[in-house]
């Protein structure tokens, strides 16, 4: 209506007509976007109602479906359950028979087992009364063959032993002998070297000469240490010298003094450690053997003396000097 009274306004007047009320140019828009805005609103409100009902509509549409679902799934549930329940039924009823076959079958089994066990057991007991009896003799007759051999052992030994006795016996006579061999052997050695000397000595006295006598040699020989005992001293002093080059001496010194007991313990210093050890190396050292004062003397005498004669004179020369001592 009111967009019929725009137009009507908006139409051509007639002539000689007076308008009760002029419409001006703004107001005839501001009513046009008036009743356009009203005309959507209507619009929107049809069409708003229209959506209500369409979403109303799916809305219980979809009630519907889900309780019809719902119903459904809770008829499934019911009869999976009562299926269920049947079945476990039927399993607990087959499971029950299946146990009394079972203890059945093992009540069979167990008296056959039975049965069985004790005619092993019966069986094991004869033999092991056969084994134990077999034992016994076996061992009677190992008792009477190791008493044989203790016999034979002690016969043995007896024989063995006068055996020895009557090999010692001749080991004691062969001795006897041999040292009364070897006394006699050192008597005549004796006899003789004194004849010797007794010659030599009469020799001497009738052909004098600057040759010394062999006793008088041999009783100035002096006594000295086998190869064997310097070797095994000098490897001694070896691994001495080596432990003395590789130990802290300071050190050592004051175990030493902590070790010792007494009243003089605590005064035990570094070098009265060393003097010790100086001391003790010069009591085990071996001192090589040194001429007597007299030979000394006498070879000094000899090589300030001048010598008379050469070497050809005295071997043999017609002019030498040296006399045989036999």
């Amino acid at each position: 209506a009111l967009w019929r009274a725009v137009r009507l306004g908006s139409a051509p007047r007639r002539r000689g007509a007076m308008p009760d009320k002029e419409i001006s140019r703004e107001e005839l828009k501001a009513l046009k976007r008036q009743a356009n805005i009203r005309a959507k609103e209507d619009e929107y409100e049809k069409k708003r109602k229209e959506d209500e009902e369409k979403k109303r509509e799916i809305l219980e549409k979809l009630k519907r479906d889900h309780e019809n679902q719902e119903r459904e799934r809770v008829e499934r549930q019911i009869q999976q359950r009562r299926a269920e329940a049947a079945s476990r039924a039927a399993k607990r009823a087959k499971n029950e028979k299946l146990q009394a076959k079972r203890e059945d079958k093992i009540e069979k089994k167990m008296a056959r087992w039975l049965a069985k066990s004790n005619g092993e057991i019966a069986d094991i007991q004869a033999e092991q009364e056969a084994e134990e009896e077999r034992v016994q003799q076996a061992f009677e007759q190992a008792r009477a063959e190791k008493r044989q051999k203790e016999q034979d052992a002690r016969d043995a030994a007896a024989t063995v032993k006068a055996n020895h006795e009557e090999i010692e016996q001749l080991r004691k006579e062969n001795v006897a002998n041999r040292a009364m061999q070897r006394d006699l052997r050192a008597i005549y050695k004796v006899d003789t070297l004194k004849t010797e000397a007794t010659e030599e000595l009469e020799t001497f006295i009738l052909n004098p000469s600057e040759v010394p006598l062999r006793q008088v040699l041999a009783g100035r020989l002096k006594h000295i240490d086998r190869v064997t005992d310097l070797l095994s001293n000098l490897k001694d002093m070896k691994e001495e010298l080596k432990d003395l080059e590789e130990q802290d001496i300071s050190t050592r010194a004051l175990v030493r003094a902590a070790s010792m007991q007494g009243a003089n313990a605590g005064n035990k210093t570094v070098f009265g450690y060393v003097k010790e050890l100086e001391q003790k190396y010069r009591a085990n050292k071996i001192q090589p053997p040194q001429p007597d004062a007299a030979d000394l003397g006498r070879f000094r005498n000899r090589a300030s003396s001048p010598r008379k004669g050469s070497p050809g004179k005295m071997r043999g020369s017609p002019g030498g000097t040296m006399r045989s001592t036999r």
